[in-house]
């Protein structure tokens, strides 16, 4: 797999992530495999680094998720 580093995705937005619209599926549909995957860490660095959300490791989420599927048993 190619390094996503040395990617241009800056030019590549999208309308809407929640709700895309037929343009956005197109566009996200025309991305080689390395492009989306550049993509995907472009907005996820952006949204941690807003600080709107804490940074949380895989570990920290498969944790959560264990204690929150004990609590409901």
């Amino acid at each position: 797999m190619s390094d996503t580093d040395t990617i241009d995705v800056s030019h590549i937005r999208f309308t809407s992530t929640a709700c895309p619209t037929d343009e956005d599926i197109r566009l996200w549909e025309s991305l080689s495999d390395e492009e989306q995957h550049a993509v995907l860490e472009r907005d996820l660095d952006a949204a941690e680094k807003s600080g709107l959300a804490p940074v949380r490791s895989m570990a920290d989420l498969i944790a959560e998720a264990r204690a929150d599927m004990r609590h409901e048993s």
